[in-house]
C-alpha cells in the first residue's frame, strides 16, 4: 500500500499526471487528427482479482508490479487501435481493455505507489520499460500462475527461454491464421496459461522499445470504464504525414 505521505505527495499532482487527450476516440472514431485508424478486437483478458500489471512480458512479466488503480474481477474486450500505413507499417497505437461500455470523462495515469514527483515536469509520465519489442496485460494471479506453469517446464528443459521456447511459434502461428494487421513472425497473441482458464494478450508496442504510460478511464460516476495501454500519440506522431493509409475494410 501507499504511504500517507506518497498519497499526499500524488494528489497534489494527480491533475498533472492525467492524459489530456481522449484515448477512447482511438476505437470509435474513424480518423485521429486526419489519420485513419482501425480497430482490431482480440478477444477477452481474464482478471480474478482485479489488479492490473502491464509490461514487457519477455523481460519484465516476473517482476511487473500490480498498479494501485484496480478493476472489479471479470472478464473483458481488447481491441487495439491500429495506424494501418504501407510507409511506416502496421503500427499498434493504443490497446483498450473495456471494463464497462461507459464514456471515460477522465484519464489518470496508472501508478505503482512509489513514484518520485519532486522532479516531475509538464508532459512527463511514469510508464513500464518495453525492450523487447512487446507488451502485455495481465491479472496479478496471472502472472503469478505462468510463473508456476514456467519453473515446471524448467525444471524439465534446461535453458529455455520465455520467446524461443514458447511465444515465438505461438506469435507465427496465430499470424497465419489471422493476419490482418500482422507481420509474419506476428504481432499479438491472446495466450491461456496450460491447464487453466487464466490468459493474457501480448503485442506489438507502438513504434518498439521505449517507456509507455497506462491510463484507467473513469465514467461520470467515477467508476473505471477501461484500462488504457497508449503507444504512439497519432495526432502529433502522424501530423506532417499526409493523413497516413486508408483503414482496411
Amino acid at each position: 500500500m501507499p504511504s500517507k505521505e506518497w498519497l499526499e505527495k500524488y494528489e497534489a499532482v494527480k491533475e498533472k499526471l492525467r492524459c489530456k487527450k481522449d484515448l477512447d476516440a482511438y476505437f470509435t472514431e474513424k480518423e485521429i487528427g486526419g489519420t485513419p485508424v482501425d480497430t482490431l478486437e482480440i478477444g477477452s483478458v481474464s482478471f480474478p482479482t482485479g489488479e492490473v500489471v502491464v509490461c514487457d512480458p519477455l523481460v519484465e512479466f516476473a517482476d511487473a508490479r500490480p498498479y494501485i488503480q484496480t478493476i472489479p474481477a471479470g472478464r473483458y474486450p481488447v481491441a487495439i487501435c491500429v495506424v494501418p500505413s504501407e510507409k511506416y507499417g502496421d503500427r499498434y497505437a493504443c490497446v483498450k481493455v473495456s471494463v464497462s461500455g461507459e464514456k471515460p470523462v477522465r484519464y489518470e495515469l496508472g501508478l505503482c505507489g512509489d513514484e518520485e514527483f519532486d522532479e516531475l515536469q509538464d508532459g512527463e509520465f511514469f510508464g513500464f520499460c518495453v525492450d523487447a519489442g512487446m507488451g502485455c496485460v495481465a491479472d496479478v494471479q496471472t502472472r503469478d500462475v505462468f510463473f508456476e506453469y514456467w519453473k515446471k517446464r524448467e525444471a524439465e528443459e534446461e535453458g529455455i527461454d520465455y520467446y524461443n521456447d514458447l511465444f515465438c511459434d505461438l506469435l507465427e502461428e496465430n499470424a497465419k491464421v489471422l493476419p490482418k494487421y500482422q507481420r509474419e513472425g506476428g504481432d499479438w497473441l491472446n495466450w491461456t496459461v496450460p491447464g487453466t482458464k487464466l490468459n493474457f494478450p501480448i503485442f506489438a508496442s507502438g513504434w518498439g522499445d521505449g517507456v509507455y504510460p497506462v491510463y484507467f478511464g473513469y465514467d461520470a460516476d467515477g467508476k473505471v470504464c477501461g484500462v488504457y495501454i497508449h503507444f504512439i500519440d497519432v495526432e502529433e506522431e502522424y501530423k506532417d504525414d499526409g493523413g497516413g493509409d486508408e483503414a482496411e475494410e
